[in-house]
């Protein structure tokens, strides 16, 4: 006779069914460099835009702040995870010395190519774009009280962050909920060129407050209908 292996059966569930694989890990959002580089103005945001009604949560808040970049033109952003909450980044764009945008394409000539790229990639081109004025929004909703870093963002530093931003907010971040703790910031973050062999450099701080800057941009009305 043939000794046969014998079958080793996985240990029954509670429940007397067999036990489910466990589901991989949910990729990690990538890290929006905490506490934030120094900026260039800021705007704090009205709790109601943001959660209107209960239950509150950070998803429902992306999806605002998601609306108010659509209406507003800024058709491309990136996820990033920040303590507590998430960022959310603008692709960049030039701008006047009023903080107004330029009218599309030349809005968008710091990144004519910027579809599926990372905020490092597109804060890396503010480097090789012509000479001009050039603006990033980074919304941060956070539970967390913070302050900028002394230095603002250089190129040196924009090329050490972790580039790739997420296209849309884990379903674990979407639903927690935005509690009372949390609130909402926009960082605006403004480079200026002065000829196409100088670096770009941040501008800090900005000749114009924050809230001119999302007004400017069409962002403050989006977010306040």
């Amino acid at each position: 006779m043939i000794d046969r292996p014998a079958v080793v059966r996985p240990p029954a569930a509670a429940n007397g069914s067999p036990p489910t694989a466990s589901r991989p890990e949910p990729t990690v959002l990538p890290a929006f460099p905490w506490p934030p580089p120094r900026y260039s103005a800021f705007a704090l945001l009205e709790r109601a835009w943001l959660a209107p009604q209960e239950p509150a949560t950070l998803g429902r808040a992306a999806q605002h702040l998601e609306d108010a970049f659509d209406l507003a033109g800024y058709v491309e952003r990136s996820y990033y995870r920040v303590p507590g909450g998430f960022a959310l980044a603008s692709r960049a764009e030039k701008i006047h010395p009023d903080a107004s945008p330029f009218a599309p394409p030349a809005r968008w000539s710091a990144d004519s190519a910027g579809a599926g790229r990372s905020f490092l990639e597109r804060i890396t081109a503010l480097f090789n774009a012509p000479p001009g004025r050039y603006r990033v929004i980074v919304f941060v909703v956070t539970d967390q009280d913070f302050a900028a870093t002394p230095q603002p963002p250089s190129e040196a530093v924009a090329r050490e962050w972790v580039g790739g931003g997420g296209l849309r907010l884990p379903p674990s971040i979407a639903a927690q909920a935005y509690s009372a703790e949390h609130y909402a910031s926009a960082l605006i973050y403004e480079f200026a060129r002065r000829d196409e062999r100088e670096a770009g450099q941040v501008r800090a701080p900005s000749d114009v407050p924050g809230r001119v800057h999302l007004e400017k941009g069409g962002l403050w009305q989006a977010l306040a209908q």
